[in-house]
C-alpha cells in the first residue's frame, strides 16, 4: 500500500507547484458598437436607427459593462449622418447618463472627398473644439476600399501620415483598424518607427464578415482562428491589442480573443446580425451582447476594465473636471 501511494505521489509531483499563467490576468475592455453606417432594419428589425434609439443602445451597453463606445451617428430618418454636429448632439445625450464613457469615433464624414485629410478634418475640428472627451480615439482604416460606386477610400503613406499627425496634434489617439498583415506593417513602417504615431499604439484587428468586405475567410475550418493568432504575434510590442469580430463568427472570435489575452474586444450590432454562428437567432440589443461577453470573461476569470482603467490602459487623458464631478454624482 505504501508503495502504491509513493507511486501515485511520484506521478502527481509538480501539479500543485505549477506557477500561475498571466494571460487572463489583465483587465478586459469591452468596446460597444451599437450602430454603424451600413447595417439596416431589413437585416435586423431591432437595429437602432434614430438618435434616441442609438443613445439608449449606448447607455444600456455601458450599464452592462462597456467602457468604450464606438460612435456612429444617424439622422432622424435613420440614415448615417455626415454632420459632425449631429454626432456631437448624440454624444452629448449619452454623456448626460454616462459622463465617463470613452468615445471611439469613426471620423470619416466627408464622403464627397475621395481621400486625404479633408475626409476627417471637419469631424475632428467640431468634436475636439467641443472638448477632448468628445473624440478620445478615432478609428482609422488601413486599407483602400470602395464603400460605394461614388466613394472609394484611398490609403497612401502620405495620406495616412497627415491624418494621424492631425489627430495626434488635436489630442486624439488613433485606433488602427487592421484587416491584414500588410496593414500592420504599414502602421509600423510609416507611423510607429517614425514617431508620427504615439504610444501605446491602439491596434484593432478586424475578423469575420463586416458588411462590405471579408476581413478574413469565413467557414467552419480552424484557419480563421489561426489567422487571428498569427496576426497577434505580428503586432507592435507594447501595443494595446483589440479585436473587432463581425458576422456569424463574432462570438467564437471574441471568445478566442479573450482567451488569448487581448486587451479589448469590440462587439455590438454594427457588424453582427446573428447571435450564434449556427443558428438564425438575431441579436436583440447590444447590451445583451455586452452582458454575454462579460459573463464569458467572468467565467474565464478576467475582470472587466472600468472606464477609468480602460483610459489608463489606452493611454488617454482623464475627462474634464466637469465630467468627473458628473461621474461621481452618477455613482453616488
Amino acid at each position: 500500500m505504501v508503495a502504491v501511494n509513493e507511486l501515485y505521489s511520484g506521478l502527481l509531483t509538480g501539479l500543485h507547484l505549477e506557477p500561475p499563467h498571466t494571460t487572463l490576468s489583465k483587465k478586459l475592455i469591452i468596446n460597444v458598437a451599437p450602430t454603424g453606417s451600413f447595417t439596416n432594419r431589413e437585416q435586423n428589425p431591432m437595429q437602432p436607427f434614430t438618435m434616441e434609439e442609438n443613445v439608449k443602445a449606448a447607455v444600456d451597453a455601458y450599464k452592462a459593462g462597456a467602457a468604450v463606445w464606438h460612435v456612429h451617428a444617424r439622422e432622424k430618418n435613420g440614415l448615417p449622418s455626415k454632420d459632425p454636429h449631429v454626432m456631437k448632439e448624440t454624444i452629448d445625450r449619452v454623456f448626460d447618463q454616462c459622463p465617463d464613457i470613452i468615445t471611439s469615433v469613426i471620423p470619416y464624414m466627408d464622403y464627397d472627398v475621395p481621400s486625404g485629410l479633408d475626409t476627417i478634418k471637419r469631424c475632428v475640428d467640431v468634436l475636439t473644439d467641443a472638448g477632448p472627451e468628445y473624440m478620445q480615439s478615432a478609428v482609422m482604416l488601413l486599407q483602400s476600399m470602395s464603400f460605394s460606386e461614388k466613394f472609394t477610400y484611398v490609403v497612401t503613406r502620405k495620406i495616412l501620415t497627415e491624418q494621424i499627425q492631425y489627430l495626434e496634434d488635436h489630442g486624439v489617439r488613433p485606433e488602427y483598424q487592421v484587416h491584414s498583415y500588410s496593414g500592420l506593417k504599414d502602421v509600423v513602417d510609416w507611423l510607429l518607427t517614425t514617431g508620427v504615431g504615439k504610444e501605446p499604439a491602439l491596434m484593432n484587428i478586424m475578423m469575420g464578415f463586416h458588411g462590405f468586405s471579408h476581413a478574413s475567410p469565413v467557414g467552419p475550418d480552424p484557419w480563421n482562428y489561426i489567422y487571428l493568432m498569427t496576426m497577434q504575434q505580428s503586432m507592435w510590442p507594447g501595443a494595446v491589442r483589440g479585436v473587432c469580430a463581425g458576422g456569424r463568427n463574432w462570438l467564437p472570435f471574441t471568445n478566442l480573443a479573450i482567451m488569448l489575452g487581448f486587451d479589448m474586444v469590440r462587439v455590438g450590432m454594427e457588424d453582427s446580425v446573428f447571435l450564434y454562428p449556427h443558428r438564425d437567432e438575431k441579436i436583440k440589443s447590444s447590451a445583451d451582447v455586452v452582458r454575454k461577453v462579460a459573463n464569458i470573461a467572468n467565467e474565464l476569470g478576467r475582470e472587466l476594465a472600468t472606464p477609468a482603467e480602460a483610459r489608463q490602459i489606452m493611454g488617454l487623458t482623464p475627462p474634464r473636471v466637469k465630467n468627473q464631478m458628473q461621474a461621481v454624482s452618477a455613482i453616488v
